[in-house]
């Protein structure tokens, strides 16, 4: 019987030194990609909600509710409270046609105005219902302060063209760009 040396012990397995340089290498890949992942998943997460939001919508425009815009401030005024844009901010505040979440700042606001959210108390709302296209399209500006209040908001915009009307659902993602359009629901 012949005893091992530890010159051939040294060809089998790793030493301690190769062992602390695979798992550094493997802790900065996973430093790199779980960062990417996690911003997909916002955006997958976005991309679905606009989906679903688009849907919620679209039963409230089959409902015959009134497709034109009200804003919250227009209904302590005593105007017709039964349109698209009131009825779903409501639901959407009450959870009975679902909750959205930003995910960027898990906020769960949901802003109907046509002006963009101005406080801090608003900035980056879940979901912001309008009529105004110049806000809603201008979101989307060079303004650094529009872009950070908005980004993970989901938006829903009511457009009127002549004289045709529709209601645009899309989100703003991650930098402050405007994602593709949802839906395009004819009113």
């Amino acid at each position: 019987m012949t005893r091992r040396t530890s010159e051939h012990q040294t060809g089998k397995g790793f030493t301690v030194i190769e062992a602390l340089i695979v798992f550094a290498i493997v802790g900065v890949f996973a430093a790199i990609a779980i960062p990417v992942y996690a911003s997909r998943a916002k955006d997958t997460v976005l991309r679905q909600n606009a989906g679903s939001l688009a849907l919620q919508v679209r039963s409230y425009v089959a409902l015959d509710l009134s497709p034109a815009y009200l804003a919250e401030s227009d209904q302590a005024q005593g105007t017709d409270q039964d349109a698209v844009s009131t009825t779903l901010a409501a639901a959407l505040r009450n959870g009975v046609a679902g909750r959205y979440l930003n995910p960027y700042s898990g906020s769960r606001t949901v802003f109907c105005q046509s002006e963009p959210p101005t406080s801090a108390s608003v900035a980056r709302p879940a979901v912001w219902i309008t009529d105004d296209p110049h806000y809603a399209y201008s979101v989307i500006t060079p303004s650094v302060i529009t872009k950070d209040q908005l980004a993970g908001t989901l938006l829903v915009i009511f457009v009127t063209q002549g004289v045709s009307e529709t209601v645009d659902v899309f989100y703003v993602d991650a930098a402050g760009e405007r994602a593709p359009l949802a839906a395009a629901l004819a009113l």
